[in-house]
């Protein structure tokens, strides 16, 4: 006759052994079968929830069920800063300049800024330094001290269609460091 220890113990196993069952099964079951999976969206975020690489719809913040087939893509709606490191640049008459910005964006249209392009903010950025090179090109040196409010206005003027495209908008934009190099001359 078995002693009351050793019949715990057998129960114990057979109560792990049933666990370790179950968990095969619900494995096995969620292979076959598209068991939901709870995911939240937190405070501040939107989640865009793509089925095939097409977005399905946008979600609020809150918690959803979301099965295998879907895709959750959390996107922070908070403005973030960034800032452009000081390249130098040449004015229409020549004048190099070191010139840097510092703004802050934020995303605007998620299901945009998750489709339109594998790294949306890094698209943002080149435009946004093409805007700038663009932007100093057109100033001449005598206006190019007083114009960095022009400057600023015609970065975000060259660059609100692409971020329109990527779902982005800029919401600050100002100039970090405007110094005066010198003068190119051609030979």
């Amino acid at each position: 006759m078995s002693s009351p220890l050793e019949i715990a113990a057998g129960a114990a196993v057979e109560i792990f052994l049933i666990a370790i069952a179950l968990a095969v099964v619900y494995r096995v079951w969620g292979w076959f079968f598209a068991v939901p999976k709870r995911q939240i969206v937190p405070a501040l975020q939107r989640g865009v929830l793509l089925k095939d690489g097409n977005v399905e719809k946008v979600l609020d913040p809150g918690a959803y069920w979301i099965t295998p087939k879907l895709r959750l893509i959390l996107c922070d709606a908070r403005p973030v800063p960034f800032q452009v490191p000081a390249q130098e640049l040449l004015t229409s008459d020549g004048l190099t300049a070191r010139i840097s910005l510092a703004g802050e964006y934020r995303i605007t249209d998620p299901p945009s800024f998750v489709t339109q392009s594998s790294d949306a903010f890094a698209s943002f950025y080149l435009e946004l330094r093409q805007a700038l090179r663009v932007a100093v090109g057109e100033l001449a040196s005598a206006n190019f001290l007083g114009g960095q409010t022009q400057i600023t206005v015609r970065v975000k003027e060259l660059v609100i269609p692409k971020g329109a495209q990527l779902g982005i908008e800029m919401t600050q934009l100002e100039i970090y460091e405007c110094v005066p190099v010198g003068w190119l001359h051609a030979s």
